[in-house]
């Protein structure tokens, strides 16, 4: 009689680690223009990270085409608050843009529409 042996690849002790960071983005109206500000918690910035403003209907499938206005996200105070030199009103579609590593196509990773109230 043979007697077959199995081994087990998988660990006995699997070990998990996690983090969540937030990136937020948010408009405001100043002197009739368009304003943005952003802020993350996570101790690194993104890869290449930029703030984009589209209008239009929707946000084009190319983070990097058709803006009406952009920054890179380490200027204005890192965030503390950026004049778009745009007119404040409804349908301005704003997004934190950053590449896909390792230098890949940009990617939304915040999105937001003004409204006026």
């Amino acid at each position: 009689m043979a007697v077959i042996e199995q081994t087990s690849t998988t660990s006995t002790n699997p070990q998990t680690a996690s983090a969540s960071f937030q990136w937020s983005l948010t408009s405001y109206e100043e002197q009739g223009n368009l304003w943005l500000k952003w802020s993350t918690n996570a101790p690194f910035r993104a890869q290449q990270g930029q703030i984009s403003v589209y209008s239009g209907s929707g946000f084009p499938s190319d983070p990097k085409k058709d803006r009406k206005a952009w920054s890179w996200d380490n200027e204005h105070g890192g965030g503390s608050g950026w004049d778009t030199g745009l007119r404040y009103g409804s349908d301005w579609y704003c997004a934190w843009i950053a590449e896909k590593s390792p230098n890949g196509p940009y990617a939304y990773a915040v999105t937001l529409v003004t409204k006026l109230a």
